[in-house]
């Protein structure tokens, strides 16, 4: 989908079509306590969400990503972010999109296996290799989590 078409969409447009393409029907009514703030919901397994957050202003998008940090710490839950950034957000490059990119990776060290973040530059060349990325942290979540022993070597 060029740049101009994603402009366009609103964000239950924009979420309709992203789950069609990921495969996830979003939640709609009461949404699920999973810490974050508006967005969009599925779940996908035992356990196992993901979230669509739409970022369009950009001016603190690191907020979208450790948002849901806290419900992830309460939890042996697992999500897949999908950060889907909007051809019109501000900033789309820059040590804000540099910032979230590192905290998404850092999540992902900290929560092994019950984290994935999928950034999601709507519009860009960038745009098809990111779909097939989170298609497959997706896919990985309709699988039963793997048993972990709490303590390292147990």
């Amino acid at each position: 989908m060029a740049k101009q078409e994603w402009n366009r969409l609103p964000d239950d447009q924009l979420a309709k079509r992203l789950g069609r393409t990921l495969g996830v029907a979003w939640d709609v009514g009461q949404r699920p306590r999973l810490g974050g703030s508006a967005g969009y919901h599925a779940e996908v397994g035992t356990d196992a969400w993901v979230a669509l957050q739409v970022e369009r202003k950009h001016n603190h998008p690191a907020e979208n990503v450790l948002q849901y940090w806290p419900w992830l710490e309460r939890s042996r839950r697992r999500l897949v972010l999908v950060h889907a950034i909007a051809p019109d957000a501000r900033k789309r490059n820059g040590r804000r999109a540099d910032l979230t990119t590192w905290l998404g990776a850092m999540m992902e060290r900290v929560l092994p296996g019950r984290f994935r973040y999928c950034r999601l530059e709507l519009g860009t060349g960038d745009q098809a290799g990111q779909l097939d990325a989170a298609i497959t942290a997706i896919a990985a979540l309709r699988e039963p989590a793997a048993e972990r022993p709490l303590l390292p070597g147990h």
